[in-house]
């Protein structure tokens, strides 16, 4: 008994060392996932602005937790806005064919371009492209470019030495795709607009929805009549096929590039895009109008929230704590570098009519312009500390996806003058929601902005709907801080990779996604079904001709019902027979 007693208590202690021992092994791994230090390669300078400065934010964040951030520049970007991460970040510059004066002329010409409002349309930057072509076409640029990086074989070297474990790269470049299969390492695709139902239905797998997702640049809501349904419809179709099928995007010119430096040539540049682990959407629930998304698909804020370390110059936090009646924050964005002088005059002219205080950020030379006594012009400012002013009541500017966030995260109501297609989208909600107004920037006068200006900050609706937008926005963020999901999740896929998120969507075919090989198989039975049907009917008539019978059309087609027993369990001819005999008897 004793002999027994002993062997149970040395099989349990057997057990038990067994089972903390995987528990430990368990721990140690997840300790290891956690602690590990991870190499992440960013890339947006091709793009420059509010594209290199949303995926820096979070850069940042992974530097202080320990990992190594490497940030992938063009020397013809290699300006202040990433010089100021230089204690931070590693930075590798590789050579460009265009020069730094190229790029400012690009980025003016665009300037120019669409602040006489031809882009804030659909058709727009179809219609205008002749104007952004050649040396002065951004897209020219971005091919160019990615030509030179892949054929810089010292930095290309020096990068596949890093070993990295993740390339972070701004969706809009084409060449992000490429360099991750060149140097072998995942992708993570970071975007500073909200999705893009064409453009990313075919890239992230997103459920297509034409009858309550509205395109691109339609200025359609998630509620349309019959014929907006119509209209989205064609949209999204058209889109798609000038796109991608007539080039506009340039991915021949990258399907060049993967064949000459032998990146998979095998797969195609838009295939590619469709291997990204994960992808960041720029946007909150609080604004957009509800849609499907998948699980590798995350909206995410890249600015609001957020605090520099910087402060308001003395001159400036002066200016605005003595604005008696409030203040109004106006910004046209990074890309506006030049402007032509009557259109910035009409925004001066409309400022000097306003009884409120107007703080003016640009990067341009406004010399010249007649400047009303209650506006103040600075070339750079930390926006979301003056937003988040107490004397600031507004924010008037071009609607850019960033700006419009921090802006309604500090509550502020808006005054929009779309520049480009995606602006436009991004004032639809505030305006259905009741945050602010929109106006057409090619046809605004110093009456017409002045007049609204006064309206929003005058109309308490606004701001109420501008509050409560904050307050939602500001519910729906899991962590303190915007940022920090966004880390989450590129540590997320990091460690675990993302074929947990991808949705089988990705790999199907045209003709598979939409089903039309399901759809012809059904046609094809219920036409069999049909023909099947209408073959008995003719040969059940063309039987029936063959008999002796009266020439009455009537009584023949009795017969053939009769003949085939369908509507009578005995032969109705004998029925009419006997009936005709006794009639006659009679």
């Amino acid at each position: 008994m004793l002999l027994t007693r002993s062997a149970v208590l040395l099989v349990t202690l057997v057990l038990s060392s067994s089972l903390l021992s995987t528990a430990s092994t368990h721990d140690e791994g997840g300790d290891a996932h956690a602690t590990r230090q991870y190499r992440f390669l960013l890339f947006a300078s091709i793009t420059g602005g509010s594209h290199y400065i949303a995926l820096c934010k979070s850069g940042r964040v992974l530097v202080r937790q320990g990992h190594r951030v490497v940030s992938l520049v063009s020397s013809s970007n290699s300006n202040s806005s990433w010089q100021k991460d230089a204690d931070l970040f590693s930075f590798v510059v590789f050579n460009s064919t265009y020069t730094k004066q190229h790029r400012n002329e690009i980025v003016d010409n665009i300037g120019r371009v669409i602040v006489r409002g031809h882009h804030n349309s659909f058709w727009g930057p179809y219609f205008h492209s002749a104007n952004l072509t050649g040396r002065l076409s951004f897209v020219d640029m971005w091919l160019q470019e990615c030509d030179d990086l892949l054929g810089d074989a010292a930095t290309m070297e020096r990068l596949r030495g890093e070993n990295f474990d993740m390339l972070v790269v701004d969706d809009v470049i084409p060449c992000g795709p490429l360099l991750a299969q060149a140097l072998n390492i995942p992708f993570i695709h970071n975007s500073v607009y909200f999705a893009n139902p064409s453009k990313h239905g075919c890239w992230a797998g997103l459920p297509i929805e034409p009858s309550y997702v509205p395109e691109l640049a339609l200025g359609l809501t998630n509620k349309m009549t019959f014929l907006q349904r119509v209209q989205n419809t064609l949209a999204h179709y058209i889109y798609g096929f000038i796109h991608f099928r007539l080039g506009l995007c340039k991915f021949d010119g990258y399907d060049k590039l993967k064949i000459k430096y032998n990146i998979k040539p095998e797969i195609s540049t838009l295939e590619s895009y469709k291997q990204a682990v994960l992808y960041f959407l720029h946007g909150s629930f609080a604004l957009e109008f509800p849609r499907p998304l998948q699980p590798n698909t995350i909206v995410v804020l890249h600015n609001a929230g957020l605090h520099s370390n910087e402060t308001l110059k003395e001159t400036v936090s002066e200016f605005l704590d003595t604005a008696p009646a409030g203040a109004i924050l106006f910004s046209m964005g990074t890309f506006i570098t030049a402007m032509e002088r009557h259109k910035a005059q009409v925004f001066a002219d409309a400022f000097s009519r306003l009884p409120y205080r107007v703080l003016w950020q640009s990067g341009m030379e406004l010399t010249g312009l007649q400047l009303g006594n209650n506006t103040m012009v600075v070339k750079w400012l930390p926006m979301t500390q003056v937003m988040e002013h107490a004397n600031i009541r507004l924010y008037v500017g071009q609607g850019g996806s960033l700006t419009v966030h921090e802006a309604l995260w500090a509550g502020l109501p808006i005054v929009g003058l779309p520049l480009v297609e995606d602006m436009m989208d991004n004032m639809v909600p505030v305006e259905t929601k009741g945050a602010g107004l929109s106006l057409d920037i090619g046809n605004i006068t110093p009456d017409t902005l002045s007049q609204s200006i006064v309206r929003v900050m005058t109309e308490p609706r606004f701001r109420k709907n501008a509050l409560r937008i904050s307050k939602i926005m500001r519910d729906l963020e899991p962590s303190t801080s915007p940022v920090d999901t966004i880390v989450h999740w590129i540590l997320h896929v990091t460690r675990f990779g993302g074929a947990h998120l991808r949705p089988a969507v990705q790999d199907l075919s045209y003709i598979q996604r939409n089903l039309l090989d399901v759809y012809l198989f059904l046609a094809v039975i219920v036409a069999s079904v049909c023909w099947i049907n209408v073959s008995v009917c003719c040969f059940c008539f063309k039987r029936m001709r063959t008999i002796d019978r009266p020439k009455d059309w009537g009584y023949r087609a009795i017969q053939a019902f009769n003949y085939h027993r369908l509507l009578l369990p005995f032969p109705l001819s004998r029925t009419m027979s006997e009936s005709k005999s006794s009639s006659s008897d009679g």
